[in-house]
């Protein structure tokens, strides 16, 4: 008997079945559609950030056409972790105008001053900050007195106190309170914050403590205006 061995030529699988081959092209396409999807989304991002950073712009531009300032733009550039509602530091310094003690804002309203300046940069002393003090004005009632940040260990939600109020003041929860213009540093109107509540001042007896929500949200500083002075 004799035994013939029947040799056929080596072929791959999907040339003989043409689903097999179907599938690989599918799993190959499907993994550039992810990768394209992944880019896509890196794209959005990129866009959507940039139309809230010009939106943020445009809404500070507003502020430096107003007729009654000389206004700089400045970008936050350092923070300082042990210090967060202290104080911030930004791109611009003496070479373009600033000095010590000039009122710091955005869009929401008042940010606080600078302090300390070099030719290209410097420190903003934030409302925040027990140090950094404005003279106030109850919007409605016209109440003045003094607002200033509150020192506390820890917190996330900074808050600020508007002291010297007369103890006979009618102060409604949510009235502005603004800048009184008083003392050279911050001009009159620029908002500070909302009234969230009231107490007698225990130490003296004769004025009211005003709890202050700033208006302002020091968490998510990135741009800011500086009043050079006045036209």
């Amino acid at each position: 008997m004799i035994f013939v061995q029947l040799c056929t030529p080596f072929v791959k699988l999907g040339d003989e079945f043409p689903f097999v081959q179907s599938r690989r092209l599918l799993a190959k396409q499907n993994e550039q559609l992810r990768h394209d999807n992944d880019l896509l989304r890196q794209q959005v991002r990129a866009l959507s950030e940039t139309g809230d950073e010009n939106l943020r712009l445009h809404r500070l531009l507003d502020l430096k056409e107003h007729p009654a300032f000389h206004t700089v733009t400045a970008r936050v550039i350092g923070r300082d972790a042990s210090n967060w509602w202290k104080s911030i530091q930004i791109d611009r310094g003496s070479n373009d105008g600033l000095r010590q003690n000039m009122a710091v804002l955005n869009a929401e309203g008042l940010i606080g001053k600078t302090v300390s300046v070099t030719k290209g940069e410097a420190r903003i002393l934030l409302l925040t900050d027990p140090n950094c003090k404005a003279s106030a004005l109850l919007q409605d009632t016209r109440e003045p007195g003094v607002a200033s940040g509150v020192e506390t260990a820890f917190t996330f939600s900074p808050r600020c106190l508007m002291t010297y109020v007369n103890r006979d003041a009618k102060v409604k929860p949510g009235e502005n309170v603004i800048t009184s213009g008083l003392g050279g540093v911050f001009p009159k109107g620029i908002l500070i914050g909302v009234v969230t509540g009231t107490q007698l001042n225990k130490q003296t007896g004769m004025y009211q403590d005003i709890e202050i929500k700033p208006a302002v949200d020091f968490r998510r500083l990135e741009e800011v205006v500086v009043i050079l002075g006045p036209e």
